[in-house]
């Protein structure tokens, strides 16, 4: 049972399930990427169990991660949101504009003067083409779609001129899904992919899936192939998943909140074991569930010694990221290699000529490597250093493949498994950018 501190405004402490804590409405959500939100690894979500874990990974060893819907490709490209309200095609890239979605013209003027040409181009000629294709849509399927400017086509923008990591050679404004909000800027629902898949072969139908620069496309529906060494890996994988559950007695019914709180529990035992149980807890909140505002510093320092307050401010400023990273990398490394191995027995990519995209990617991640060795900063030969080992430990360079990852539903939620992409990013990023 996970329960939740509280201070009341006489400092007298109150429990409250934990789990009615998590379904309070003023928890924030955790959103990246703007307004297309956060899709989790396995290993994010917290309510999944060490069972629900197994599950995936002999799933993804046997390639059958269609749990619900099919699997699909998640692509490294640029992320809009696009309606249809009172007839006009409309945009969005965050919650102020899915609120009051931009017209063509609008849209367009926000990226006048961006100091990126391509990056321009990419946003400007896709608003262009889907303001025009958008409209050929049935008006029954548009207010079916979008309700009048409420619910938004998720889509993703891969222009040949303008790559992240991954080189498509081609143009297309790829569909995901729809986006439900309440009207005010919030997504309070996600349907299924089936609307993207059926607008996007309307449009065909109708001759208006090719605009003057992009294609209309549907999630692409990646292929995957039972893994060789099936029997060998998922014992592997699942006697490394047993040995977290284990660590703190464990069952495959537990989640891996529980597993976190614990985690959390030892970490602040060992670091602090003369404090207050009271202030335990508090720290244990604002830790490991990220609630500052029970546990603050000025409440601290009415409770606890000069000295304990320097020791907890100097853990909460200097230490607590890499305690973060230490608490999850272990569960990552699994779900990282595993979705290594998946992706290398997945096929149907949307690159052109993946197999020529993977020769490149390891060849500049390779050359840009040895030169940061040679030339780089103390700093950013650390950083490398770090990323090639992370690397090394979920596949090596022949775990780098032509796509971001892939994507899969389980219970209602949606995951991706992205294997080695995550190193090859920070690897690319302090390549290019020192940082």
């Amino acid at each position: 049972m996970h329960y939740k501190v509280e201070w009341d405004h006489n400092n007298m402490k109150r429990i409250m399930l934990f789990e009615q804590w998590l379904a309070v409405e003023s928890q924030p959500l955790l959103l990246e990427g703007g307004a297309a939100g956060h899709m989790n690894h396995p290993f994010d979500d917290k309510g999944l169990t060490f069972g629900d874990l197994k599950k995936m990974v002999e799933a993804g060893l046997s390639g059958n991660l269609n749990f619900e819907e099919d699997i699909t490709e998640k692509t490294d490209g640029q992320n809009v949101f696009a309606t249809i309200q009172d007839d006009i095609v409309k945009f969005a890239r965050n919650k102020t504009e899915l609120k009051n979605p931009m017209t063509l013209s609008q849209f367009k003027d926000k990226f006048e003067g961006h100091p990126s040409e391509a990056v321009k181009e990419t946003f400007q000629f896709a608003a262009e083409d889907l303001a025009k294709q958008l409209t050929k849509l049935p008006k029954n399927k548009q207010q079916e779609y979008f309700n009048n400017g409420n619910d938004f086509m998720n889509m993703e923008l891969i222009y040949s001129q303008n790559p992240n990591v991954i080189r498509y050679d081609t143009d297309v404004i790829q569909f995901h899904g729809i986006k439900k909000t309440d009207g005010n800027g919030n997504i309070i629902g996600e349907g299924s992919k089936k609307a993207a898949y059926e607008a996007a072969k309307i449009l065909k139908s109708v001759e208006a899936d090719m605009g003057k620069v992009f294609k209309i496309i549907p999630p692409k529906i990646i292929q995957l192939r039972k893994d060789i060494d099936f029997s060998k890996n998922k014992d592997k994988f699942i006697k490394r998943i047993n040995i977290l559950r284990n660590q703190y007695s464990l069952g495959d019914t537990d989640t891996i909140s529980k597993y976190n709180e614990m985690w959390w529990k030892d970490q602040i035992e060992k670091s602090f074991p003369g404090l207050d149980q009271s202030v335990k807890n508090g720290l244990l909140l604002r830790w490991a569930y990220n609630d500052k505002k029970t546990m603050n510093m000025r409440d601290l320092s009415k409770i606890v010694s000069p000295s304990e307050l320097t020791a907890i401010k100097k853990f909460d400023k200097e230490d607590l990221k890499l305690k973060y990273k230490e608490n999850v990398e272990p569960l990552a490394d699994i779900f990282l290699e595993v979705g290594s191995i998946v992706l290398k027995n997945a096929s149907q990519f949307l690159a052109t000529s993946p197999d020529k995209e993977a020769i490149r990617l390891r060849t500049e991640i390779q050359q840009a490597a040895n030169s940061i060795k040679k030339t780089g900063s103390p700093n950013q030969i650390e950083k490398v250093a770090k990323e090639l080992e992370r690397l090394d430990r979920i596949g090596g360079i022949n775990a780098v493949l032509p796509t971001e990852g892939i994507v899969f539903s389980y219970d209602g939620k949606i995951y991706k498994l992205t294997g080695a992409f995550a190193a090859i990013n920070q690897l690319l990023g302090i390549i290019r950018y020192g940082s």
